[in-house]
């Protein structure tokens, strides 16, 4: 069945819960960076709600020029009702909604559906993934946490079992060593850490060791430690220990990756059907875990974005809230997982999905990761980018060999702790 139609399907067994607004029909203005099946959502939503119109804004070309632009509309009153905002950045939306004195939680329109409704509806983590100093500035529509993608026969060929996957990194690291001998033009793995535009990757190497980006007075790191060099330790050896090609972004790994010539690569669930299709049955592609540096204390940021209510007009925030509720449905969660890769945010699609999962087995790893899922660790102040821009060439370097984990370590330090003291 195409998405569209089953997202309408899915929206149809909705429509005996969507309210009747005595006023005349609300407009919203919806804001989001490009997804592929929102359309068959809002199509799915206009079917069942004719009082509520959402105009769906252009798309953003990624979140962060999302965020400047709603900034710029808060600052001139031009801001969209409906934000679909990255968990990273909302705590610095919330700050700037504080500072303008438009602060405006979701916690009364929680408490008014009652302690039951909620319960049945979102685990308190991933309620907690979008809070910002204990308030719920918006409420979570994609969770992501990293997996390994694999190439089964890859594995298979090198003596290993994907059943059976390592589940430390130095047992990766082995693994991925003896891929890498296999001849060929193959590679072990592709995880250049300093490769993204943001510090994602990096996130889950320090919050996997258990410590936390900045410390907490906010003025410097908070891995100036053992598991901090143990992290950077890790780190250099995936790539010096393997024979890994570092890159300054991911897409080499993953086109290496989709022709069969690396055995694994680090990726969201929510590039899951995308590498399905690119791959198609040149290999078995399978998911595992990603591995905790600590697997006590260690954690992992989640990867996803979460609904904010920006309108401040009451009509309009309670067509929000309609609106909130209809797109963190169980039907319209389930959809979106099958369509992406993405773990619903509903509990109640679980059930939906049962069939769905036993058949794509590979869709179902993100769960078992899910008690060490994190909130994405947002930097004070919008200082995200200039802190990333002297830690990547570090990482960067320290995969290549040009410096070691005890030199890289100071170095880091001093760049973060200037850029937090220039705040």
């Amino acid at each position: 069945m195409k998405m569209k139609a089953i997202l309408t399907a899915a929206a149809l067994t909705l429509v005996g819960t969507a309210p009747v607004f005595a006023a005349d029909s609300v407009a919203l203005d919806f804001y989001h960076r490009q997804l592929p099946f929102m359309q068959s959502i809002l199509d799915g939503f206009k079917k069942t709600h004719s009082e509520i119109t959402i105009n769906d804004l252009a798309p953003a070309a990624n979140y962060s020029a999302g965020d400047q632009t709603v900034i710029r509309g808060m600052m001139t009153g031009s801001a969209p009702d409906v934000y679909l905002a990255s968990y990273s950045s909302l705590p610095t939306i919330a700050r700037v909604m504080k500072d303008r004195g438009e602060a405006q939680s979701l916690d009364a329109m929680i408490a008014k559906e009652g302690k039951d409704w909620q319960s049945a509806n979102y685990a308190p983590a991933i309620l907690d993934l979008a809070k910002v100093a204990g308030e719920q500035y918006a409420m979570p529509f994609t969770a992501s946490l990293p997996l390994l993608y694999v190439n089964k026969e890859l594995v298979e060929k090198a003596g290993g079992n994907v059943d059976q996957f390592p589940t430390t990194w130095d047992g990766v690291i082995e693994l991925a060593a003896k891929i890498n001998k296999l001849g060929d033009g193959v590679q072990g793995i592709g995880f250049s850490v300093g490769g993204l535009s943001d510090d994602w990757y990096w996130q889950m190497m320090v919050m996997g060791a258990g410590e936390q980006m900045l410390n907490a007075k906010n003025d410097g790191i908070g891995y100036d430690n053992k598991a901090g060099l143990e992290a950077l330790r890790i780190t250099q050896d995936l790539a010096l220990k393997t024979g890994m090609s570092v890159y300054a972004d991911p897409k080499p790994a993953q086109q290496q990756f989709f022709a069969g010539k690396i055995g694994m690569v680090v990726e969201s669930p929510s590039d899951l059907v995308a590498y399905e299709t690119a791959i198609g049955d040149r290999f078995t592609m399978r998911t595992v875990r990603f591995p905790l540096i600590d697997a006590q204390k260690g954690g992992l940021p989640a990867g996803g974005n979460a609904l904010m209510v920006l309108a401040k007009d009451p009509a309009k925030r309670a067509a929000a809230w309609e609106f909130i509720k209809y797109m963190t449905s169980a039907e319209v969660q389930a959809e979106i997982s099958k369509a992406s890769g993405y773990m619903p945010v509903n509990v109640q699609s679980a059930k939906a999905l049962e069939g769905f999962y036993a058949a794509h087995p590979n869709f179902q790893t993100v769960f078992k990761s899910m008690n060490a899922a994190m909130p994405w660790f947002a930097y004070p102040n919008n200082t995200a980018d200039d802190v990333w821009k002297g830690v990547a060439p570090v990482l960067d370097q320290l995969q290549r060999g040009k410096t070691t984990p005890e030199a890289a370590l100071p170095k880091i330090r001093e760049h973060v702790a200037g850029v937090m003291a220039a705040q």
